[in-house]
This record gives C-alpha cells, structure tokens and sequence, in this order.
C-alpha cells in the first residue's frame, strides 16, 4: 500500500512533464523565421517555394493532444496559441499567394473599406474559416486569438500575433518559447514603441499619443483608454514617461490601419 501511495505522487509530479513533452519545441518554426523573415517582413514569395519547414512545424502542432496543450502551464500554453496564430496565417497567405483582389461584389465592399488589393482581407472569409489543423481540429484565426488566447488574459498578445498586415506589430524574429516568454513578450512591445508608425508622442497644452488603431480595438483589453496609457507608460522612453505623467489629460490618437500585405515584394527597402 506505501509503495503504491508513493507510485501515485510520483505520477501526479512528473505529469506536467510528461505532458509538456508532447508539445513541439518550435525550433522547426525557429527556422521558418530566420529564413524568411527580413526586418519584420516576410518574404511570401520565398516561403511559399520553400514551405516544407512551415508544414512541418504545422504537423507538429497538429500532432500535440488538446489534453496536453489544456493541461500545459500558462506559458507554454501562451506560446503554443502564439506560434499557432503566426504559422497559420502564415499558410493562409502562401496558399493564396499572389493574393488576387476578390471578386465582385466584394470586391466593391473591400474597395469602399480602403482594404488593398493584395491585402490578407482579400481571402474569402479570411478570420472565421477554419482551414488550419491544430492539436487535432481545424481551427480560424478568429478562433484562435478570440476563443483561446484573449481570453487567457495577457494583454501583450497583441503585440505579438501577427495578421500579415503592414501596420500590424511585427512577427518576431524567433518563435515564442516557454522559458523566456515574459522577456520575449516585452521585447514585442518595445519594438512597437521603437517603430515610429506605431507610437509618437506629440507634445504640447494637451499632449496627444498616436498609436497603432489596434489598441483601440481591444483597448478592453487593457482596462480601456485610461489603461492602454498606463500599459504604455512601462514601455515608452523615459523622457515621455516623465512628460506624460505630469500632463494634464493626454489624449489617445488611433492611426489609421493599413492593411497591405507585409511583404517584402511590396516593400523592399524593408519597413
């Protein structure tokens, strides 16, 4: 009886272990991104003859039980949906490349919207098909960032998903892992801070901040427009920091989304 209570904690101690084991450790996708991924551009055209490694890492995720991704810890669980999210619009983009503008009447929609015609938008029902398997279901964009990592409560996701647009925050250099998410996450963020398309400071009797319109569309997301401020005070230089906490009422400004495609094709001389 004392050896079988004693077989039982082992077992409820290295089950995370066990589990975790069974999720991919995204070197596969390491690669992907070293190979085509030039100053936060992807170059679509390459990825696309050279795919093998992107459906590889995409197998793999396939591959790990929804039990163990459930049951992995919070960050391992994060970088998953992370990655997943970045590969699988990824291969949205590839399978449709050259991205054609959509037909009429869509077409005439998407042209009123000011959506580009090479835009990710231009793929019929581009959030809501479930077209990518992971961890055994075919799963949406959508329902990937919307079912699953939003709601597990980091703010910082949004910096580091990536909708294959050119005012999206850029893809990551490496794929997200376990050890070290905190600190990739942050460096997500400072390069949204650092890129003068998605963050400026302009002083003045009311100081205005011009960021990226995404922290308007899930501004809930951080507490509202009081909180995306106080997120943004951990990251901007501290010279902004200092200025902004003394100004009376800083206001948020969105700037406009441009939704062409992040190529390196469209922009060569890099963002």
């Amino acid at each position: 009886m004392r050896r079988f209570a004693m077989l039982s904690v082992l077992l409820v101690m290295i089950a995370p272990v066990l589990w975790a084991q069974d999720l991919p450790d995204h070197t596969t996708f390491d690669r992907v991104l070293a190979r085509y991924i030039h100053g936060g551009l992807v170059d679509y055209s390459g990825l696309q003859r050279g795919r093998a490694d992107l459906d590889a890492y995409l197998r793999e995720l396939d591959e790990a039980s929804e039990q163990a991704v459930s049951e992995a810890s919070r960050h391992a669980a994060l970088a998953f949906w992370i990655n997943a999210y970045n590969a699988c619009a990824l291969k949205l983009v590839i399978d449709h490349y050259p991205i054609k503008r959509a037909s009429f009447p869509s077409s005439l929609v998407k042209s009123l919207a000011g959506v580009p015609a090479n835009s990710i938008r231009q793929i019929p029902n581009t959030w809501k098909q479930e077209f990518c398997s992971i961890a055994g279901r075919e799963r949406s964009l959508d329902g990937i960032e919307h079912e699953i990592i939003r709601p597990m409560g980091e703010p910082r996701i949004h910096f580091a998903v990536n909708c294959a647009s050119r005012s999206c925050p850029v893809l990551a250099p490496t794929a997200y892992k376990t050890d070290g998410l905190e600190s990739q996450l942050d460096e997500a963020v400072q390069r949204f801070i650092d890129d003068p398309h998605q963050y400026r400071l302009e002083r003045g009797d009311r100081p205005v901040v011009h960021v990226n319109k995404i922290l308007d569309w899930y501004g809930d997301d951080f507490g509202g427009e009081r909180g995306v401020l106080e997120f943004l005070l951990r990251y901007v230089p501290e010279g902004d920091a200092a200025y902004l906490r003394q100004a009376a009422a800083p206001k948020l400004e969105f700037n406009d989304y441009d939704w062409t495609l992040n190529d390196t094709a469209v922009f060569a001389s890099g963002r």
